[in-house]
């Protein structure tokens, strides 16, 4: 290939500028890299602003005001997004609060019980039958009692550490959203911009270059728009009817089915057993309404609203591999947090494309087809 030739010359004849290049790129992500979670964020935000930010760029005299615009676009998604997180999470923390406290008080009495044979009593939410089995179970066996402290323990300790960590990390949030709300101005004033310039600097031939970042595109609105938006109706719609039948905490229960919606499982890991709770207590008819609610709105939402939001005004989006999508998330998360929810799939998904242009590459190098 031709093209193999210029790029095999360029770093044979350029040695010292690529180190002078790395040298100072080394000390650009250095500067940078503390602030790489907020400036990923900001990209994700002006990517979903943008169609907004172009319909306001174009109202206003025709394109004359691009940062008025910008701001304009900025107040939406501050009111549309940021206000309605930070409410979110300064609930989820009390209720993350409240929920450990629960198991701690059940804790205490469970151990009260371990060393002084008393009878315990049991939080008012527990069905009885429920509690007299475990007081039966408690009395007959020290091993399984031993067990029981055990759950009851490891349960309180991982909510006091998930209630710490949203308070401990309060202050690093705030400064991160401060930061990504900057860089997105920015971002989707002079976005396209900056795209030109990354496309102009991609070692990859013009139709390599149209092809991979168009694939960007659909990536980025398949998992946006197919998966987060979807998943985050399916799960404020599950923390209404769960907050309808009276069951507590519909908050922290909306984000275990945000979480669970991403997976093949779905919200009805979080519902169902709601719903077979209140069957439990005799409370049949909100059990009723809980699984009609969680099987006719929540479960059959994603197949009305994911091939909307994809396709609506030619988003193209594309298929991606289940496997990659469940690899993409536990991965991402467990190195970025819930950043990695967006990133993880991406970069997978980004990876299988670039190995696609080396066998195309390495084909076309060795006369195959």
């Amino acid at each position: 290939m031709a093209s193999g030739n210029g790029y095999a010359n360029f770093f044979s004849g350029n040695v010292p500028f690529i180190i002078f290049f790395a040298f100072f790129a080394l000390l650009a992500w250095d500067i940078t890299s503390p602030m790489a979670t907020a400036i990923i964020w900001a990209g994700m935000l002006s990517f979903v602003a943008t169609p907004l930010n172009k319909k306001i760029l174009k109202a206003l005299r025709g394109g004359k005001y691009p940062s008025i615009s910008a701001a304009v676009t900025m107040t939406a998604l501050l009111l549309l997004c940021f206000v309605p997180v930070l409410l979110a999470l300064s609930t989820l923390a009390s209720e993350v609060t409240s929920l450990g406290r629960i198991f701690a008080q059940l804790f205490v009495k469970i151990q009260h019980v371990a060393h002084n044979g008393a009878a315990i009593e049991f939080p008012d939410w527990m069905p009885v039958w429920i509690a007299d089995n475990i007081r039966n179970f408690m009395a007959d066996s020290d091993a399984l009692r031993g067990a029981a402290q055990n759950v009851v323990q490891w349960a309180t300790r991982f909510l006091s550490s998930i209630s710490a960590r949203l308070i401990e990390h309060g202050s690093s949030f705030l400064l991160n959203s401060v930061i990504t709300l900057m860089v997105s101005f920015f971002f989707i004033r002079d976005g396209e911009k900056i795209i030109d310039y990354i496309e102009s600097v991609t070692p990859l031939e013009p139709e390599e270059k149209q092809n991979f970042f168009s694939q960007i595109s659909g990536i980025l609105n398949s998992i946006i728009y197919g998966i987060i938006f979807t998943v985050a109706v399916q799960a404020v719609l599950g923390a209404i009817g769960w907050w309808i039948v009276g069951l507590g905490n519909p908050v922290f229960f909306g984000m275990l089915m945000f979480f669970f919606g991403m997976f093949p499982a779905g919200t009805a890991v979080v519902w169902v057993p709601g719903a077979i709770y209140l069957a439990f207590t005799g409370d049949l008819k909100n059990a009723a309404i809980l699984f009609v609610w969680g099987a006719a709105i929540v479960g059959t939402i994603d197949n009305l609203l994911r091939p909307y939001l994809i396709s609506s005004g030619g988003r193209g989006g594309v298929e991606i591999s289940t496997l990659v999508i469940i690899l993409g998330l536990f991965g991402g998360v467990m190195k970025w947090g819930f950043l990695g929810v967006f990133v993880g799939p991406l970069l997978l998904v980004l990876f299988i494309s670039v190995c696609g242009l080396y066998k195309k590459r390495w084909l076309e190098s060795i006369g195959g087809k």
